[in-house]
């Protein structure tokens, strides 16, 4: 199992502007506070979510050089912990840049004093320490065998509205060296920047058209962990679009077709691709999500795209989305209109059903059946039947939309502006930026780094037949109802 912590944006500014005060006033001087921590567990990672902060009172802690806490502060904390049952996490800053290590007096402070108390939350404690560069780095203290066992964290992120951070363990997750098939690479965004995107675990739901593109770019730009996900083989009227696809990989399933090209066109020095034929919702590809640092959304499903709600808001897992919708004329057999687009999900950016991508009437008839029965989507109205017209030039536009989003999200410096939704209309040959925020009642507002205690109720082990019942349609019906006063006002 691997470990790593999360922090929002808002909880890194309020924890290092604490911890770093006395050093930006050139005081050599430590100080220390309390958070609160969520898990979120994946397949292979668990991952301690902090979104509060508990700054300490006055007379709850002696500043002395070092810094230390009154068993007051402590108590308050684990009653604030146990009230909400989630895990105790413990900060400190150290006068010294880079990933910190623990001294002596560190770890007495953090296995003796407080691990043990901890754990009446049910939950190992979490340290931190920042350096006074900013720099974080983690470690989780478990109980093993009647003692108190140290797991170092591979890295911390930061997710945030315009930026997403990452501080990285060198020991358990070394950068790269610079190679020349990426010298191109290094050169144009800088070994810094390369370092981060190289050792990102990334994951691509969806490997049709856009996905294969995503796919290809994120093998050409040295990515070493990728993870695909997606239940379809490939068909013959999906060749004008697939890249790689030909009429010899007809029945083949894509994420095996995308998997070879990868491995082929890779340029780390090792790829590591984990190919899930199932649905998102399948509660293994699900898990194997859980254990990304950033997902593609490349789907045009709504049950999909609602996991991928519950994986960018509960667990602080950043989503690329994007999408296209070409509208024809039939009665001249032209193209009308045509538009694609990609924004970022993010409890800081519009969740994908506030974005229309979707509604929760949508999501029951998938889950239903309904969305596969021909005879069904036909009474539909308009708004409500998915579109299939494509073309490869459109898939390239909208998955370079993605990739250059994730890019810009990664390689942000803190004075470029908020990252927003891009727009393109094909035939005005406009790209439009929209940045709308949730609706007040969305309810993946309230689910932003709660973690496992906010995941799908739906997910399965393995495919089902969907219910055959009277009941569907009453049920649909009164989804519908619910959609329209909410989020469609």
């Amino acid at each position: 199992m691997r470990f790593e912590t999360v922090l929002t944006a808002e909880a890194d500014s309020t924890a290092s502007e604490h911890l770093l005060q006395h050093y930006r006033r050139d005081k050599r001087q430590e100080d220390l506070c309390f958070a609160l921590w969520r898990p979120s567990t994946g397949q292979l990672r668990r991952a301690a979510l902090i979104d509060e902060i508990i700054l300490p009172k006055k007379g709850e802690r002696l500043l002395h050089g070092n810094a230390s806490f009154e068993p007051a502060y402590l108590a308050r904390a684990m009653k604030i912990a146990r009230d909400k049952k989630v895990g105790l996490a413990f900060m400190h800053s150290h006068p010294s840049d880079g990933w910190q290590g623990m001294s002596a007096t560190d770890v007495e402070a953090e296995r003796d004093v407080l691990a043990y108390p901890a754990g009446a939350t049910d939950l190992p404690l979490v340290g931190l320490t920042i350096g006074t560069d900013g720099y974080w780095s983690a470690r989780f203290w478990e109980r093993e065998d009647r003692q108190m066992r140290r797991h170092w964290c591979e890295k911390v992120r930061v997710v945030g509205p315009q930026s997403y951070k990452f501080f990285f363990n060198d020991n358990s997750a070394p950068p790269p060296l610079r190679r020349e098939i990426l010298r191109r690479t290094f050169d144009t965004w800088g070994r810094e920047a390369q370092n981060t995107i190289s050792r990102l675990n990334v994951g691509i739901v969806g490997l049709g058209s856009v996905g294969c593109i995503v796919a290809e770019a994120m093998a050409r730009i040295g990515i070493a962990q990728v993870t695909l996900i997606d239940p379809d083989k490939v068909e013959e009227h999906n060749l004008d679009r697939l890249l790689y696809g030909t009429v010899h990989d007809i029945g083949q399933l894509k994420v095996d077709l995308a998997a070879r090209a990868m491995q082929r066109n890779a340029t780390a020095e090792s790829i590591q691709i984990t190919p899930l034929p199932v649905s998102v919702h399948n509660s293994t590809a699900y898990k194997a999500a859980l254990d990304c640092d950033l997902l593609f959304s490349c789907v045009d499903r709504p049950v999909a795209r609602d996991v991928l709600n519950y994986l960018a808001h509960a667990h602080l897992i950043p989503v690329i989305d994007g999408g296209i919708a070409v509208e024809t004329d039939r009665r001249k057999d032209s193209l009308f209109s045509a538009h694609w687009r990609a924004h970022i999900v993010t409890p800081y950016h519009q969740c994908l059903r506030c974005n229309k991508q979707y509604n929760s009437s949508m999501v029951v008839m998938e889950l239903d059946g309904s969305l596969d029965d021909p005879s069904y989507i036909n009474n539909l109205p308009p708004e409500e039947r998915v579109g299939n017209q494509n073309v490869f030039p459109f898939s390239l536009g909208v998955a370079g939309m993605e990739v250059n989003l994730m890019l810009r999200y990664l390689l942000a410096e803190e004075w470029w502006p908020l990252v927003r939704q891009q727009d393109y209309q094909f035939v005005t040959a406009e790209t439009r930026i929209i940045n709308d925020e949730c609706h007040p009642h969305c309810s993946f507002r309230q689910r932003r780094a709660q973690g496992d205690a906010e995941n799908p109720p739906y997910l399965e082990e393995e495919h089902k037949e969907p219910p055959q019942s009277i009941w569907r349609g009453i049920w649909r019906n009164i989804v519908k109802v619910f959609d329209r006063i909410f989020w469609r006002s």
